[in-house]
């Protein structure tokens, strides 16, 4: 009596668990269950992600160091006054990501705080459209989950979502415009096209070609235009959408800094070359077409994102269950307007900017969900093998038992393997502030407080202690001529004062910019320390760079070496912070004649 009522619970529970898995949506329980799982992910690598980024009092998104940091003027106006990089940054970035900082900062929230929480935000709403959008291709939520995993490891373990920047909302607003556009929701649509517009008008772009393909359809082996109303309105009034945000866009920025730097320039500029700050030209055909700025960017991570590559094999096989996967001309549709971008793109660049900006985020979406449905399908193959040796009665053979547990421990490790914390922080590009007491001592600083380096940590003092730079490597975008021209010449300008052998004409060249502070790396008096900086040895600057290493091979002394002792404001690890009016002082006396006594040397600074 036990045995049959155990046998009877085990068929039972078998039977809800194959409906669970494989039975269509018509049970909402069954949606819920799996829709629930998948944000369950989104949850846990954010959670994973948002514990981390409060761990520690300096710790920032690199991105976020270039992009996001200048809002924090929203919240206090004091912060960077007549600062070159705010103004730059704020005035490139799209009108609707801009003014959703400017919103929370009216809230008292400040912009870098909700950066780190906002990532989280978008993924889990990212997941619910993901999920309703796989739904439509295949109404099995089974799959649908697959799917969801699949593009919440890929999103992860990057650096897009987790930077807060522009391109965060990709995923989220094409999952969205793709939902609406399978639901034939004609208002919701364009809503969602003119939000990615104010967000990211290059993925715009994309989803107007989407659109317009849509208009037309094969009708033997010829193409027709559809006679659908609605379908001609939201072409029509995409394109309208698109003309009135690119013009808004654009003009903003070139009233200030001028056009894009044009391909010709960029072709002589090093910046744009092999090993340069922004290479482009100059790299070999494989990584031009496939990484970079200017190629296809596919994702390498997860690597079971590739079985995506086996869906049309499946659907020549026209079995039941792959016939009953619709809308997949969508895809194509997102695909071939992806693609078609990407080569009108290089034919015209840069005016439509990088090519690679048309095929990240689609081919992510793309091939995540591809991945899912052929995985379902394979997972469906192989329990309905599993149960019909079942019923045959029939035992595994040892080779079949050694595929499946090959094949489960793979599935096991496709799962648990992305989701390893270390393995997936490391790829978010979080950037650790090592030296606290620097950032505190120029914390309490006035706002008006401009630091000159050449040192990496330039990159890192707007963000940890809200002033300004004179110059930084992360900061130095090279693609708008009048914004990089005033870069290149404060670069110049500051590798002079640094290396000059004259102490009034390092003062000179620093009262230009009203510096306060001079940042230096211990070592920097050392050739070597110059030709590691790749991106100067690298940069258009390279001619003042060289000079300054032939004159410390020659065995010339910075004047601001023997400075240090008397200029020093604070010293930690290897950073030395000089005072600039220390400077003046010492030069102002060297100048009257005035014997100064400095006993510190090149050897005493090693």
């Amino acid at each position: 009596m036990l045995s049959f009522a155990f046998k009877r619970s085990y068929l039972s529970i078998k039977q809800r668990l194959k409906a669970l898995l494989f039975q269509s949506n018509s049970s909402r329980i069954h949606q819920t269950i799996w829709l629930s799982l998948s944000l369950a992910i989104s949850l846990y690598f954010g959670g994973v992600s948002l514990h981390y980024a409060f761990s520690q009092p300096h710790i920032v998104q690199d991105d976020v160091r270039i992009h996001i940091v200048w809002f924090q003027r929203f919240v206090d106006p004091q912060l960077f006054p007549n600062d070159l990089f705010a103004r730059y940054y704020q005035a490139i970035q799209p009108i609707g990501f801009k003014g959703l900082y400017w919103a929370v900062a009216r809230l008292g929230i400040e912009p870098l705080w909700f950066a780190k929480i906002l990532p989280l935000c978008l993924s889990l709403l990212t997941t619910s459209y993901v999920f309703g959008v796989s739904l439509q291709f295949l109404p099995i939520p089974f799959s649908a989950f697959l799917s969801t995993l699949i593009l919440n490891q890929n999103i992860w373990l990057k650096d897009d979502l987790i930077s807060a920047t522009p391109r965060s909302f990709n995923y989220l607003l094409l999952a969205a415009f793709l939902y609406y556009v399978l639901n034939r929701s004609l208002f919701s649509c364009l809503v969602t096209l003119a939000i990615q517009g104010v967000f990211y008008p290059q993925l715009m772009l994309v989803e107007i070609g989407i659109l317009g393909l849509r208009c037309l359809c094969w009708q033997g082996r010829s193409i027709k235009l559809v006679n659908d109303r609605s379908t001609w309105i939201a072409a029509l009034t995409g394109c309208a959408i698109g003309a009135t945000v690119i013009l808004l866009f654009f003009t903003g920025v070139t009233q200030e800094f001028g056009d894009l730097v044009s391909a010709a320039d960029m072709q002589t500029m090093p910046e744009f070359n092999s090993n340069g700050r922004r290479a482009y030209f100059g790299v070999d055909p494989l990584r031009f077409w496939l990484a970079g700025a200017s190629g296809l960017r596919l994702p390498l991570f997860p690597p079971i994102i590739w079985v995506s590559l086996g869906l049309p094999f499946l659907l020549k096989a026209r079995s039941p269950l792959t016939r009953s996967i619709a809308h997949l001309d969508l895809l194509e549709q997102l695909a071939l307007a992806s693609l078609g971008l990407f080569a009108l793109a290089h034919l015209v660049f840069p005016t439509l900017y990088l090519p690679s900006r048309y095929t990240f985020y689609s081919a992510r979406l793309i091939m995540a969900i591809g991945a899912g449905l052929v995985l379902f399908v394979l997972i469906k193959k192989g329990y309905i093998w599993l149960q019909a040796t079942q019923r045959n009665a029939q035992k595994l053979t040892i080779q079949q038992q050694i595929v499946v547990g090959l094949c489960s421990l793979f599935a096991v490790a496709v799962f648990v393997i992305p989701a390893i914390p270390s393995l997936f922080l490391d790829c978010q590009n979080w950037v650790m502030g090592t030296a606290p007491e620097l950032y505190q001592f120029l914390r309490n600083q006035p706002p008006t407080t401009v630091v000159a380096s050449l040192t990496p940590e330039a990159n890192n003092i707007p963000a940890f202690t809200g002033r300004s730079v004179l110059v930084s490597q992360e900061l130095a975008m090279p693609y708008h001529a009048r914004f990089y021209q005033q870069v290149q010449q404060r670069l110049s300008d500051l590798i002079r004062a640094q290396y000059s052998s004259n102490l009034a004409g390092t003062q000179t060249m620093l009262n230009k910019y009203q510096v306060d502070f001079l940042l230096v790396d211990d070592r920097f008096f050392e050739p070597s320390y110059l030709l590691k900086q790749d991106w100067l040895i690298h940069s258009s600057v390279q001619p003042v760079v060289r000079q300054a290493v032939t004159q410390l091979q020659q065995g010339a002394t910075p004047a601001i070496v023997p400075t240090i002792d008397r200029c020093t404001a604070i010293q930690e690890r290897n950073l030395i912070l000089l005072e600039i009016r220390c400077i003046q002082t010492l030069a102002a006396a060297n100048q009257a004649g005035e014997v100064t006594p400095v006993e510190t040397t090149i050897e005493s600074t090693k």
